[in-house]
């Protein structure tokens, strides 16, 4: 590919003797050698009563199935008569595309039985308002386009989108690179959802339509986040402002992460459809050293002459009759002692042998953790031929298959292979097969150029599988089916006016309360900044201790499913963290209202000790200790701490309470 290809990182020179390390051995400035560079596509659902291009309703999760459809999708020329390639490989699947419906959630619009209503004007208004708050230059009128969907997950086959504005930015003041970054934001769009996916096995991948249409904003930043962490705190921040609005879906599925990432040498690598940002920084960590190896397979290549000419083949015809490089191996296959392919080719299977030209010991090169780039061949053919059959695919950098030493010397003497090729055996019904030999051929052609423009999805143990190559721009065409929307002035005015209180904006306030930055931070992004703001401690020591219980806990209450309380049942245990030892009794008053007490009964059970309880406990505890089986001061001063505070926990300072047992403690020894 020339050095023009957009996707190409733009230092061209890969760091080959780079040192493969972990996440979190590496800094910042290592990155930047190493020409990390990332971008994010941000896709955030709207708060809306409709879906945006019909009226049925936003937000309805179906539970039933009142009508199937299937359908198979085709691709059309783009207005410039070029197809575009995602397109072409979605054709290759050959997928029956089944869409469970549900008469409460979808209309004929989301089967494309009927043209697009009006774009849903709540919708619109949200996301000018987000707009603003990234900083973006407006569009003056909003024009649908249709972007192309052939995985399914769009009855149309496209989806309509249209831009909201472009070229804006906000502080970045949460980045480890330094305070005084912005985070440019290159666009925003909107747009309707795809299909919640339910299956996808073999030839036949199932849908359901409830979440079709809703709408959604996508956020697009440059690609300018140059750590792993960089790219976590840089979506989070996103997340905060599109949420300070209060027009913003919550919960699983309303917010996916696209990262877009490159190392130098490297091309523009798509992370798909991320649920967590907690994953980013492993998946972007990984996959830099995933383009950094396959550079790596790259060199061997080239220094053993390998072109992609050397895995040429006709477009037409089944491979093993067109090209010497794929053969039928049935008559070889048989005489294994491997069970997979003995029973394939008693089921009636094509058994295929692939010549890889210069591949020996490369199909075993390591790419990611307890991967090998023999796996870039197999999601290839797993994803496009559709072969789900384990095993389906075995090669000869491996011995330990069970295929014996002369059935591969028969199969390389079959294929012409020399010292340097690899073979790779795949089997399965024969038009998938055929398929799938074509695929090893282009994977293996495209390692010659090092790193494929692709999209891959994200596996929750941070390494990353192949999806489908990345659209290009013959994928994007206009909407003729939905007019133009001016964007009148009172719209602009309106999305201005009364914003919320940005993220950077309310932690400046709880700094300016008494907490440190990183506390700040993250109360700012949590759930229940609203109630800290509600309660409104006092500055300083109290503001801290009531943050802190909160850090503590609120979040596992939130995962175990509780409610956030209400301000008035957390409102009158403010006083407790303001007097001395405050922090205990506060927190073990929230915990208490979480657990359903009557904030007025905890706060009387928590009342300051009187003087006569707390001198008896100090002589209960003194005495106990006597009996104490140690020699270590320390150890004898932390028992009588422990048995001296429980009756008083939460109701006396613990350092007055240490305090005196030091001195009574010390006259006794």
């Amino acid at each position: 590919m020339s050095r023009g290809d957009p996707n190409l990182n733009p230092r061209t020179e890969p760091v080959l003797d780079f040192p493969d390390r972990d996440l979190g051995d590496l800094a910042p400035a290592d990155y930047a050698e190493l020409g990390f560079m990332a971008g994010l596509e941000v896709h955030q659902q709207l708060l809306t009563t409709s879906k945006l291009f019909c009226r049925c309703p936003a937000g309805v999760r179906a539970t039933r199935v009142d009508a199937e459809v299937l359908r198979h999708m085709r691709p059309t020329l783009s207005e410039l008569g070029e197809y575009d390639g995602t397109a072409l490989m979605e054709f290759k699947t050959r997928k029956d595309i089944v869409y469970l419906l549900e008469r409460g959630s979808v209309c004929t619009y989301e089967i494309d039985d009927t043209p697009p209503f009006e774009i849903d004007r709540e919708a619109v208004h949200i996301a000018l308002r987000i707009a603003r708050l990234f900083g973006l230059n407006l569009v003056s009128e909003l024009h649908v386009m249709r972007k192309q969907y052939l995985d399914g997950s769009i009855p149309t086959g496209f989806q309509r989108t249209a831009m909201v504005g472009l070229a804006g930015e906000i502080p970045f003041r949460d980045s480890e690179l330094g305070r005084d970054r912005v985070l440019r934001i290159r666009q925003m769009s909107l747009e309707e959802d795809s299909c919640r996916e339910v299956s996808d096995v073999g030839h036949r991948i199932v849908f359901r339509t409830d979440r079709l249409g809703m709408p959604l904003i996508e956020t697009v930043t440059e690609p300018e986040l140059l750590t792993p962490n960089d790219v976590r705190a840089g979506g989070e921040l996103l997340a905060q402002v599109a949420r300070s609005t209060g027009h913003v879906r919550r919960g699983p599925g309303a917010a996916r992460q696209d990262v877009n990432v490159s190392v130098a040498g490297g091309r523009r690598v798509e992370i798909k459809g991320v649920p967590s940002l907690r994953l980013v920084p492993k998946l972007v960590h990984i996959e830099a050293y995933r383009q950094l190896n396959l550079l790596r397979v790259r060199e061997a290549l080239r220094e053993r002459g390998v072109t992609r000419d050397h895995f040429a083949l006709p477009d037409t015809g089944a491979p093993w009759d067109v090209s010497p490089l794929v053969v039928d191996a049935r008559s070889v296959a048989r005489k294994s002692s491997y069970v997979p392919v003995r029973e394939a080719v008693s089921a009636g299977d094509t058994v295929a042998a692939v010549r890889l030209p210069g591949f020996r010991r490369l199909l075993v090169h390591r790419t990611q953790p307890g991967v090998t780039f023999a796996s870039e061949l197999a999601d290839r053919v797993r994803v496009i031929a559709c072969l789900v059959g384990r095993p389906f695919m075995i090669h000869s950098d491996v011995v330990d298959y069970g295929v014996e030493g002369p059935v591969w010397q028969q199969l390389r003497g079959a294929t012409g292979a020399d010292g340097d090729d690899a073979l790779v055996l795949v089997w399965g019904p024969e038009r998938d097969v055929a398929t799938a030999a074509r695929e090893i051929l282009a994977r293996a052609a495209e390692a010659v150029d090092g790193v494929p423009a692709e999209t891959r999805q994200a596996f929750g143990d941070g390494t990353t599988g192949f999806e489908r190559i990345l659209p290009g721009p013959d994928r994007m065409y206009p909407d003729t089916d939905t007019p133009p929307l001016p964007i009148p002035d009172a719209w602009v005015d309106a999305a201005a006016a009364n914003p919320p209180e940005l993220p950077w904006e309310r932690r400046a306030r709880y700094e300016a309360l008494g907490l440190d930055g990183r506390t700040a931070r993250r109360l700012a992004a949590a759930d229940w900044a609203g109630l800290f703001d509600a309660i409104a401690p006092p500055a300083g020591v109290p503001a801290r201790r009531v943050a802190a219980a909160f850090a503590a806990r609120l979040p596992a209450h939130v995962r175990a499913g509780g409610a956030l309380p209400a301000a008035d049942r957390v409102r009158p245990l403010v006083p407790l963290a303001r007097r001395a030892g405050g922090a205990e009794a506060f927190d073990r008053a929230l915990a208490a209202v979480l657990a359903g007490a009557e904030p007025g009964e905890v706060v009387a059970r928590l009342a300051p000790a009187p003087d006569t309880e707390v001198d008896r406990a100090i002589a209960d505890a003194v005495a106990a200790s006597e009996r104490a089986r140690s020699s270590d001061p320390e150890a004898v001063l932390r028992f009588a701490m422990g048995h001296a505070m429980a009756p008083l926990r939460g109701r006396v300072d613990p350092r007055v309470v240490r305090a005196r047992l030091v001195e009574q403690l010390g006259m006794r020894s």
